[in-house]
């Protein structure tokens, strides 16, 4: 059974794979980390902060609906102006209705995407992406279109990512 590991912490998951993406279906984990209750500067930080607030569980946190959640492995590049990139891992809630302007996955004509959502009483329903180089998809009537869920968390390797930066 595959794991996902952040620092000590492991979620495991059962693997499916659906047309070009793989989907991962959250196991409730009893893992709980410490939240600070000082906020995280990007300063010099107060010695005086250094105390617990409580402890929390990352299934609390991503996790509305455990039933209707899901995890897939993002692939491309179409969401890296919304700081979603390739390997990043996005949560997502089936059970959600999607509205204007959400991150969801969907099926058209059989091949996973996530995009956003862009529905204009005009113009009908759209998905964009967050990157010039990728064109809006333009919904048609004749269209094979499915929304499989709403992206509510996006899990990153920020560790990993860090070392392409000009910093």
């Amino acid at each position: 059974m595959p794991c996902i590991c952040a620092n000590n912490v492991s979620i495991f998951v059962v693997v499916k794979s659906v047309a070009n993406i793989q989907v991962y279906k959250f196991k409730k984990s009893d893992t709980e980390l410490p939240l600070f209750l000082s906020k995280i500067q990007a300063g010099f930080p107060s010695p005086a902060d250094d105390y617990l607030e409580e402890c929390l569980s990352l299934d609390d946190v991503c996790i509305a609906n455990a039933a209707s959640t899901f995890l897939g492995r993002v692939t491309g590049h179409s969401l890296k102006d919304v700081c979603i990139y390739e390997g990043d891992i996005a949560v997502i809630d089936k059970s959600l209705t999607p509205e204007h302007r959400d991150l969801i996955v969907c099926a058209i004509d059989g091949e996973f995407n996530a995009k956003i959502l862009h529905v204009d009483k005009l113009q009908g329903i759209r998905l964009l992406s967050a990157n010039p180089e990728y064109s809006p998809i333009v919904i048609q009537e004749l269209t094979d279109f499915r929304i499989w869920g709403v992206i509510t968390f996006v899990i990153q390797d920020i560790k990993n990512r860090s070392r392409d930066w000009d910093y």
